[in-house]
């Protein structure tokens, strides 16, 4: 398949004051238009379409890279369309390897709730935390909290949201064989939720291998939190995932400053390719 690169490109070039469902779905349209593979996964609460981008080749192995389940962390979507933009553009390095599902906003309606009003909110239109919302030691995290909340609400079980569920039943249907899930703030990477033997061994060399590009600070295994999509993947499915958190420990990351965020861009462009490579 050939793409209109020349636009393909000059997309990837623009700098947004924050990146919003709105701008997501042009950039989703825009890139259906040019022959590239989009998607749903699902649905939110409020109905907005979860969208996924698709390069590479299905007939290898697949990575998932996620972003945006948790509303204020935009800068996370936006740098997933540059890696969409970056593997699309080098597909001739991507489809001997594989392919790579990018699901850059994993909750849209929170993302429209932090865009206009809440700049710090993290939950879903149901003020479920939805990265605490997944069955991995629910409910068992040290700042978890168990009624509605703009952060850290468990909701009232596993995939009790639209979005959790979708979310487990796209990867239920494509079998990743790793997953990566962006969130802000911290530069730290996140891989052990517990795991032992051989899938210890093996994920904590991958995170290593990661690790050499992005030097961030590896941070151990901790209950602060549970029921993320990482634990569930690492428990549920024994395959390697990993959380990277992006940008300093400053909230909210400044809406018109991205420019402070080229560092971590730089440093995560290649990430996927170099996960799908090393599986």
């Amino acid at each position: 398949m050939i793409f209109n690169t020349i636009v393909i490109i000059h997309y990837a070039c623009i700098v947004w004051s924050m990146y919003t469902y709105k701008k997501l779905m042009g950039e989703v349209k825009h890139l259906a238009r040019a022959g590239v593979e989009t998607g749903v996964i699902g649905q939110s609460v409020q109905r907005r379409e979860i969208p996924y981008i698709f390069a590479g080749d299905k007939r290898g192995a697949c990575v998932f890279i996620t972003a945006g389940i948790h509303a204020r962390e935009h800068i996370g979507c936006y740098l997933v369309m540059r890696q969409v933009y970056r593997a699309l553009n080098h597909a001739a390095q991507i489809t001997p390897l594989g392919g790579i599902y990018f699901l850059p906003m994993l909750n849209p309606d929170g993302n429209e709730l932090a865009r206009c009003c809440c700049p710090l909110y993290k939950a879903n239109a149901n003020r479920v935390d939805l990265n605490v919302n997944f069955d991995a030691d629910w409910g068992t995290g040290k700042q978890n909290v168990f009624a509605p909340a703009d952060e850290n609400y468990v909701g009232t079980h596993p995939f009790s949201e639209p979005e959790t569920r979708a979310l487990r039943d796209f990867t239920l249907l494509h079998k990743p064989a790793a997953t990566v899930s962006y969130h802000a703030i911290g530069r730290e990477l996140y891989w052990d939720f517990g795991q032992s033997g051989a899938s210890r061994a093996r994920d904590e060399k991958l995170a290593l291998h990661l690790n050499k590009v992005l030097h961030y600070t590896i941070i151990p295994f901790t209950k602060t939190s549970a029921g993320g999509y990482k634990d569930w993947c690492i428990q549920k499915l024994n395959i390697p995932s990993f959380t990277i958190e992006l940008v300093s420990p400053e909230h909210p990351h400044p809406f018109t400053h991205y420019a402070l965020a080229a560092d971590d861009i730089k440093r995560n462009l290649d990430l996927p390719a170099r996960l799908l490579q090393a599986l």
